[in-house]
Formats: structure tokens, C-alpha cells, sequence
């Protein structure tokens, strides 16, 4: 998942997978720095902070994904994943806000955790801290992986909730900052790339989280949007424009490809587990559809209305299923709710998963894109 951090009223969407979101602050952060999501949590049992107060979010529909009942690969239940992680803002004597405090991970049932070991801000290429600017921080569509930049020694390491914290090999190069860098977890956190900047000419970077070994590279003119669904694809684009779309394999060979119609204007995008079906959020005369391209074959096999907003994030939770986060603003451009859409791919039918406010003093938010 590609995500952005932004500042002031001009709100930058991530594409494809989670994003970060933040309030009026200047000097405007990089648009490329690295933000947010997840770990799984447990009442008392998690070693980087204490249980906070509930989160105050909105009632929402019970369900199999937000009571409990549906329950992840190794046996923790949905509702002790990571919902979003949020930093709240101060003021400094002009009025300008900047990030303070501890990154903070509400859960799905919201408890409040403190990421007491995460950087808030950004270290630059000179090593200085930079007070206006949200550090990298990232979340796991399922919610049970956060990477972020440890506070101690800088190092990027990716938190499994309820388990261990892995420092991944050599992932920041030298000259290079913390602001300058976008994570983008895969959909179960397993694997984690680190995109460095385009003027460098460095290539962007995939790890095995499990290990903190890197397992492949993307050439530094290939725009990476995000992992397939399975993690075993990737999802790009570059070269021409920003609607001609190659998915690579793990070595950077393309398996496919195809210039999307360029009417209108593109959001998130996310590429199925088949490596061949993508979803993305299309915007024509003020409203947007969220639309699932056949990449082998060049057809629109399915376009879904979802009004005047745009997705943050859209992900493939199901063979036929898309998720789709929309984030609302205050009167100050701070994040102050989103609302989760599930699509039914094959039946073009829509539900509200939940909706809910975020902390009311939130300063930068980053979402679990699942």
C-alpha cells in the first residue's frame, strides 16, 4: 500500500493500501514520508505501552469482523487487531501545529496502546529532527504488523501485535531521510517495501518481516502501488504515465500490463491475488466510481457508484470483495472519521463494515487498509 502524509487543507489520498492523514502543519512534510498502521493487541499483554481509555468510536453494525467472531490465521480474533494509529498535534507560539506525544494504536473494540518506541518525527538526511513533519509510519491491512522508525537507533523495524520487533537489514541508505521514505505493507504484513526517492535513482526495496531480510528489488522509474492480494506480485507504474500499470514478479520480470483510459482522474489502487484484476477509484464530473479493470484483457468488468468522495484506500479482502476507507475532515483539515465500504465485486452491492470518529485530538492518522 502506498501511502502519503500531508499537511494544511491540501489532503494527499494514499493509494491502494492505508494512508496517513494530517493537519494544518508547516512547513508542509514530504509527501513521500512513510506512514501508518497495525499491530494486534492485547489487554495487558503488550510490552511497548500501557492500556489507554477507550477511543469513543461510533457504534457500528455487528458483525463477524467487528465483534470478534472472525478470527485471523494464528488464532487472535479481528477485534484485538490495530483499527488505525494516531499522533495528536500542539501549537507552537504562532499557532502552527506539529506532532507530539506517542504514536497511539486504537484497536478494532478501541483500546488505546501507546507506541512508545516509535519515532513521531522524521530524522533528514542530515540527521536533524523535523518538528513539522509526521515520521514513516505503516500499518498492515489486516492490522496485526506496524513498521515504523524506532526511537532509539533509528532503525526501521516492523511490530507483530503480540509478538516480536525485527529491524530490517540496511533499509535507509546514506544521505537519505526519514522524510523522504514511503512504507507500503502487504495485506498480512509479511512483507514490507521501503520506497526511497525518485531523484536519487535508488531502488525501492522489499523485506521478509518475518526475518528482516531484503528479498527483491523495484527498478528506481517503477512507481510501486502495492502487493497483490497473495503478496507474490507487485503493482506498478512509471515509464509513460500514471495510468499505465505493469505488474512485476519477484525478480522485476513483467507479467502484464495496460494503459488504463486516461478520462478522469485515478485514486488507490489494488491488484487481486490472480495478478491480473485491478481495482482502482475513477472520478468524472465531481463524482467517483470504484472500478475493476482486467489487465489481460483491457475490460472494465465491474463499476461501482460511491459518491463524491474518494477512497483512501481500496484492497482485495476477498475474491469478489473490496475494501474501501473514506476519511472526513473537520473545519481545520484534521482527520475526523472514516467509514469503511465493503464491495461486493461480482453483485455491485455495497455495505457499510463500520464507521467511526477518530481521537478528537488526532494530528496525523494512518488506517489498516483491510
Amino acid at each position: 500500500m502506498r501511502t502519503k502524509i500531508t499537511a494544511v487543507a491540501a489532503i494527499l489520498a494514499a493509494a491502494a493500501f492505508g494512508g496517513i492523514q494530517a493537519a494544518n502543519a508547516a512547513p508542509a512534510p514530504q509527501a513521500g514520508t512513510a506512514p501508518h498502521t497495525g499491530t494486534a493487541l492485547h489487554t495487558g499483554a503488550a510490552p511497548y505501552g500501557e492500556a489507554g481509555p477507550h477511543a469513543g468510536a461510533a457504534p457500528y453494525t455487528a458483525t463477524a469482523h467487528n465483534m470478534g467472531t472472525e478470527r485471523h490465521a494464528d488464532g487472535m480474533s479481528h477485534s484485538a487487531a490495530i483499527r488505525y494509529a494516531s499522533v495528536r498535534g500542539c501549537a507552537d507560539k504562532e499557532g502552527t501545529q506539529y506532532p507530539c506525544g506517542k504514536w497511539r494504536l486504537v484497536t478494532h473494540m478501541g483500546e488505546v496502546r501507546k507506541l512508545a518506541d516509535a519515532r513521531i518525527t522524521p530524522l533528514s538526511a542530515k540527521g536533524r529532527p523535523e518538528k513539522y513533519s509526521v515520521a514513516p509510519i505503516e500499518v498492515s491491512g489486516d492490522g496485526l504488523h506496524v513498521a515504523y522508525f524506532r526511537k532509539s537507533d533509528g532503525r526501521l523495524v516492523v511490530r507483530e501485535i503480540g509478538g516480536k520487533v525485527r529491524a530490517m537489514a540496511d533499509a535507509l541508505p546514506a544521505r537519505v531521510g526519514m522524510d523522504d521514505v514511503t512504507l507500503i505493507l502487504s495485506q498480512d504484513g509479511t512483507r514490507l517495501a521501503v520506497v526511497l526517492p525518485e531523484d536519487r535513482k535508488l531502488p525501492t526495496r522489499v523485506y521478509d518481516t518475518a526475518s528482516g531480510a531484503p528479498l527483491w528489488t523495484v527498478p528506481w522509474n517503477r512507481v510501486l502501488l502495492g502487493f497483490s492480494a497473495d503478496d507474490d506480485e507487485l503493482l506498478t507504474y512509471g515509464e509513460t504515465t500514471e495510468t499505465t500499470l505493469r505488474v512485476l514478479g519477484p525478480s522485476g520480470e513483467r507479467l502484464r500490463g495496460r494503459t488504463l483510459d486516461e478520462e478522469g482522474v485515478y485514486a488507490p489502487y489494488g491488484l487481486a491475488a490472480d495478478g491480473a484484476t485491478v481495482v482502482t477509484a475513477q472520478e468524472k464530473r465531481g463524482r467517483w466510481d470504484v472500478v475493476v479493470h482486467d489487465l489481460a484483457s483491457g475490460r472494465v468488468l465491474t463499476r461501482v457508484p460511491v459518491g463524491r468522495s474518494a477512497p483512501e484506500t481500496l484492497a482485495w479482502t476477498r475474491p469478489e470483495q473490496v475494501t474501501a476507507h473514506f476519511v472526513t475532515y473537520d473545519g481545520s483539515s484534521r482527520p475526523a472519521r472514516v467509514r469503511v465500504l465493503r464491495i461486493d465485486t461480482a453483485t455491485k452491492k455495497t455495505r457499510v463494515r463500520e464507521s467511526y470518529k477518530v481521537l478528537s485530538d488526532t494530528f496525523a492518522v494512518a488506517t489498516c487498509g483491510g
